[in-house]
């Protein structure tokens, strides 16, 4: 999944963040120009107003530099033009100035490394494609104004003054008086020392820039929308005809690795049919989806179509990945559906959202969206562009039974009207539908009937039909049943003692504006220590905002919620969560470092093995390289070394296949009884639920509507 996400740049929308030959800026290239430009001038107000400010004016070069290296120039000019006229609201002339110095430097040495010029020859042409110009500029504005130049010395003299204490203090007093007529003379020939400085400052930087291209190299590497045009670029003027495609014995190995992700795979995908890509995790589903799309080209064997794969285009291909947060641009779903189309192509709204069961939807705010809300908005955004092939990687993981059922009818009839449609799930019910079945394991396509041991990670993903309604009514207070105990398991202790109580807490967000929106009724809840809670409901009822007040993420709007008797967000250290997408929770390039962060390797080390983990095998692992339950796994263990009273896992079996699903759900039951730790997980995937607790909360419309044993879903 991870190596699928990196296709956000193919995605509908973010096609239009990729470098394209020529054409005018895309809504990609600008959102990152008026990020990184505003980075650089932020930079430069430190430097003008700091002491020993030329640090932070130098580092002002940087963002401009990895913007000229991951975008078209003109990105780069767009971006400084940007930055320096709100620098003229800001700061005056001068800080104009700076900023266009830091502009044309870092635009100079983005350009000198995307075509790879030694260093060299990348420093003259830094020198001669920026120092020429800005000794130019600065010396007619020296000329033209007085008062700016006497303000330029002025400020030179304060950070003269602060430099000299400093070597005066340590005894270099002849240093100082030296630097007292050199700035004397400097000043009095200003016309000679003002660009003279700048040549040499723009030499300075240029030969700094030239020791930063590994760090510009990985930021190239690693970039959110990589920067690489498509591998097969579309034709002039020509119609995308993405389909059919057929893959002839095609096998893939990533550069640097020793197995091939992809053996010998063939297969074709055609218009008017629906095709169900089924696998374990790292079975090679997310490599087989870039080679559909034409993202990669494979190592050996042949991928055929009829043309170019019209990556975001119009009639071309649009993918749907399992994060949707990651596709959704638009501050309101209207803009998120029609961005980057132009008006001509711009469908009826209100139509495409009804087909994705976003009725009425248009003015809502993208931020107020739940997980599942947001995964259709990707949906409706990608049928917006009227694409050949759709292709949806686990596109109904954030979704609740009741939308899947609704997405996978939809992806059905779309293939009935003549589109060719590709589904990547670990659904059996989602791919009982299709019209072809293809399983991947190890990264060799195997016959779909050679079913897996009952257990194994390669088991298909199966589930009880769960009525999405409430399952039972109970007075929220009343003595909850539990299921027996597996005989494999301890029994839970006897006495109870309540750790969390909701006393009618609610929560409103932008509460007071004329954008409020209510996510969660007021709640009343008692939890107990030890104790497991499944918090469930369809998308948009409420959980995840339950789960961040839970963890003390934020405060109710109204009512309370206490931890041991406590506000919970004043003591945020007792509760931890764990998002739903564990990646973005590790922070460190490897699992050792990673689960350190709150505390010593001793804690780190109990911590990786309370979750299953070896922390001699796991801890020098790469987090880059761990799969969806291993990340998972990991960012729960960083949550035990603080040694939390409780923990909030949001969706933590999203996209997990059979057996790393089952794996996670015995580390948290094991938790619980080893170290009397209260697990609520909220989820709408209920399979292996009685592992995780006892009992179920059930949210519909932001209102806790029943309570019942986590046995009565059997």
């Amino acid at each position: 999944m991870q190596q699928a996400e990196e296709l956000i740049a193919d995605s509908p929308r973010a096609a239009h963040r990729r470098r394209p030959a020529r054409g005018r800026l895309r809504p990609g290239e600008l959102a990152e120009a008026a990020v990184l430009g505003d980075l650089g001038l932020v930079l430069e107000v430190i430097g003008w107003f700091a002491p020993l400010g030329g640090v932070f004016q130098a580092l002002a070069v940087i963002p401009f530099a990895l913007l000229a290296t991951r975008h078209r120039l003109r990105a780069a000019v767009v971006s400084v033009i940007a930055a320096a006229s709100v620098a003229f609201l800001v700061g005056g002339l001068g800080i104009v100035l700076q900023t266009g110095i830091a502009g044309a430097l870092g635009s100079s040495v983005g350009v000198a490394y995307r075509r790879r010029w030694r260093p060299s020859a990348s420093v003259l042409f830094t020198a001669a494609m920026a120092g020429i110009p800005l000794m130019a500029a600065s010396e007619l504005v020296d000329w033209l104004s007085q008062n700016f130049r006497s303000l330029s010395f002025a400020q030179v003299r304060i950070l003269w003054r602060d430099a000299r204490h400093v070597l005066t203090a340590v005894g270099l007093t002849r240093t100082a008086s030296f630097g007292d007529t050199a700035l004397s003379w400097s000043i009095s020939h200003w016309y000679l020392s003002v660009p003279a400085a700048e040549f040499v400052l723009v030499l300075g930087v240029g030969l700094l820039c030239v020791r930063l291209r590994p760090f510009l190299n990985q930021m190239r590497k690693h970039a959110v929308a990589p920067v690489e045009d498509p591998v097969v670029p579309p034709r002039s003027g020509a119609t995308p005809e993405p389909v059919p495609v057929r893959l002839d014995s095609v096998s893939f190995r990533y550069p640097g690795a020793e197995a091939d992700a992809l053996s010998d795979v063939s297969l074709e995908v055609r218009p008017g049919r629906l095709l169900a890509l089924v696998g374990p995790n790292g079975s090679g589903k997310s490599t087989l989806v870039r080679l559909l799309v034409g993202r990669e080209e494979p190592t050996s064997g042949v991928v055929d179509r009829a043309g170019s794969a019209g990556l975001g285009q119009d009639g071309g291909t649009a993918v749907v990945f399992q994060r949707p947060e990651s596709q959704v641009l638009g501050v309101r779903v209207r803009d998120d559906v029609w961005w980057g189309l132009p008006l001509e192509q711009r469908p009826d709204v209100g139509a495409v959202l009804a087909e994705v069961g976003l009725s009425g939807f248009e003015e809502r705010e993208t931020s107020t969206l739940s997980g599942g809300e947001l995964q259709r908005l990707a949906i409706a955004a990608a049928l917006a562009r009227h694409p050949r092939l759709l292709v949806s990687d686990e596109a109904t993981a954030m979704i609740d039974r009741e939308g899947r059922e609704e997405v996978t009818a939809l992806l059905r009839r779309l293939a009935s009207s003549g589109m060719a449609v590709v589904h990547v799930t670990h659904r059996a019910e989602e791919a009982a539908g299709a019209d072809e079945v293809v399983r991947l394991e190890g990264g060799r396509v195997v016959p779909v009937g050679d079913a897996a041991p009952a257990g194994d990670e390669s088991a298909v993903e199966t589930g009880p039909a769960i009525s999405p309604k409430p399952l039972l009514r109970t007075a929220i207070h009343a003595p909850r049943p539990r299921p027996a105990a597996a005989p494999e398991q301890e029994p839970e202790p006897a006495p109870t003692e309540a750790l969390m109580r909701l006393e009618g807490a609610g929560y409103v967000y932008a509460a007071g504006t004329p954008w409020a929106h209510r996510a969660l009724e007021p709640v009343d809840l008692v939890i107990d220590r030890a104790e497991g809670v499944v918090v469930t409901g369809a998308n948009g009822s409420g959980k995840s905002t339950l789960a961040w007040l839970l963890a003390g993420l934020t405060a109710p709007t109204e009512g309370a919620v206490l931890l041991g008797g406590e506000p919970v967000s004043d003591r945020p250290e007792r509760a931890g969560i764990a998002f739903q997408h564990a990646r973005l929770q590790l922070l460190r390039s490897t699992v050792m470092a990673d689960v350190s962060i709150a505390g010593d390797e001793l804690s780190a080390r109990r911590a990786l093995r309370s979750v299953g983990f070896d922390p001699d095998e796991m801890g020098p692992r790469r987090v880059d390289e761990l799969s969806g339950g291993e990340q998972r796994r990991v960012a729960l263990a960083g949550l035990l070394v603080r040694e939390p009273d409780l923990v909030v896992l949001d969706e933590p079996f999203a996209g997990l296949d059979d057996r790393a699903r089952r794996s996670l759900a015995e580390v948290l039951a094991r938790l619980r009884r080893e170290q009397r730790l209260t697990v609520v997980v909220v989820s709408h995937d209920l399979d292996d639920a009685e592992l995780i607790g006892e009992r179920l909360v059930v949210l519909e419309a932001g209102r806790l509507v029943s309570e019942a044993a986590v046995g009565a879903v059997r």
